[in-house]
């Protein structure tokens, strides 16, 4: 069973807004045009590396994941358990020796009867039931890969899509650090002709040695979060470039239709099963506690008159077995609990999907602020600090913060969509409807 998520089955890399720079007459690069950060790879990695999108990453997961092996070795043992119950009873074979070894003419074998004999119970219906309740228990493993496939779905798109972001995040610090490193050249240059006071140098020179430590922090993390991708099918890092799209935002669909799909959840469908499986179990309880009738037949040898005659005879229980009612009534009890299961199960699903629902207006409440408003502002507002500090007008402190604020608002820009497909994808994962191949 592959199952990959259906916002994700065509994905592309673009290059949307990319970054620009105003130079100034000191030489700082500022950044500009964030709205959207670009998403791309470089096309020379392309070619030496095979591209990878989430589709293609699920599927690699469900097929070679090791979780998803040991279903193969259970539904192994359950079908051997179906055979098993189809096994008839063995029949059983008498030999008695009647009128012999005691006195008189029966001091001997003279006059001994013997009795070859075989016999065996009546148990088909017994059977037909054992066999069909091992087959509905059988079907509970087909729920339970359902829910470990829609599990190891999700948590490979969040580490797709943890990897996407990171490599954004990378790309955001490393653009800092150069810009740092631009601000530092400059500020020496204006140090050296007596524009600027050292201690902007020994402050500029602070800020780089940050922005470098953040970008080899982020390496470190993107390094580990594509080993965990990968490793889930034994894969090797450096075999794979990441192909994603972060910037099409999912559909946020109504409360009402994704209820619904609740319904559909293997692990709603699976506590259905665990009913059904315990109806089979009361049925067959009832009838192994019926009176089993045992059938004889055989050949009896008279030795005084050296004849043989047909022998035949049948067994039947006296009374009423009663050892099944405690059985059925622990059965029935849970029937009864897999309900309750059942009921908290789904009220637990219902809760988490709306409030789901809710973060994920919120986060595309964050993203078209963000986008629409703020970041335009603090690009306009980075521009004219840089011109601001370029005549003297503005110290090295506001115009950094100013910098600096861009920057972190570009990084709650990465913060919202990571959030937004995060959720998307639990979503999905609790309504197990928009998994498909």
């Amino acid at each position: 069973m592959q199952r990959s998520l259906a916002f994700f089955t065509a994905l592309k890399p673009t290059i949307d807004r990319f970054l620009s720079s105003n130079i100034m007459r000191l030489g700082l690069s500022i950044i500009g045009g964030l709205a959207m950060l670009p998403l791309f790879v470089n096309a020379q990695a392309v070619q030496a590396k095979e591209t990878l999108n989430l589709s293609q990453a699920i599927s690699f997961a469900l097929s070679e994941h090791p979780e998803m092996s040991v279903f193969g070795h259970q539904r192994k043992s359950l079908d051997a358990r179906i055979k098993q119950a189809g096994v008839l009873p063995r029949p059983t074979i008498g030999f008695t020796i009647e009128d012999a070894m005691g006195t008189g003419t029966h001091s001997n074998f003279g006059a001994a009867q013997s009795t070859l004999s075989i016999a065996w119970v009546l148990e088909q219906s017994a059977i037909e039931k054992r066999v069909d309740a091992a087959t509905n228990a059988a079907t509970q493993v087909d729920f339970d890969i359902e829910i470990k496939a829609l599990d190891i779905s999700a948590y490979t798109a969040k580490l797709f899509i943890e990897s996407l972001i990171l490599e954004q995040r990378l790309q955001l610090a490393e653009l800092a650090e150069k810009q740092a490193d631009s601000a530092l050249s400059a500020i020496t240059r204006r140090v050296e002709a007596g524009k600027s006071l050292s201690i902007e140098q020994l402050q500029s020179k602070a800020e780089l040695v940050r922005r470098s430590l953040e970008v080899e922090d982020l390496d470190h993390e993107l390094k580990a979060s594509r080993y965990q991708l990968v490793a889930q099918w034994g894969g090797e890092v450096s075999d794979y470039v990441l192909q994603g799209e972060l910037l099409n935002v999912p559909a946020i669909k109504d409360l009402s239709s994704q209820l619904a799909k609740l319904q559909a959840h293997p692990a709603l469908l699976a506590f259905a099963n665990k009913q059904r499986i315990a109806q089979s179990q009361i049925e067959l309880a009832r009838i192994e506690a019926r009176p089993k009738w045992q059938v004889s037949a055989g050949i009896k040898r008279y030795e005084s008159t050296d004849d043989y005659g047909i022998v035949a005879g049948i067994s039947i229980p006296f009374g009423k077995d009663s050892r099944s009612l405690g059985e059925v009534r622990v059965i029935q009890a849970q029937q009864a609990e897999y309900q309750s299961q059942s009921d908290v199960f789904t009220r637990k699903l219902s809760t988490q999907l709306f409030v789901l629902l809710q973060n994920m207006e919120h986060s595309k409440h964050v993203i078209d602020a963000l986008t629409e408003q703020v970041i335009p502002l603090l690009e306009k507002a980075s521009e004219e600090a840089s011109k601001a500090y370029d005549i003297g007008r503005l110290g090295y402190l506001e115009w950094t913060s100013i910098r600096q604020e861009l920057l972190s608002t570009q990084a709650q820009l990465l913060d919202a969509y990571q959030a937004i497909h995060l959720q998307y994808i639990e979503i999905q994962r609790l309504t197990g409807a928009s998994l498909s191949n």
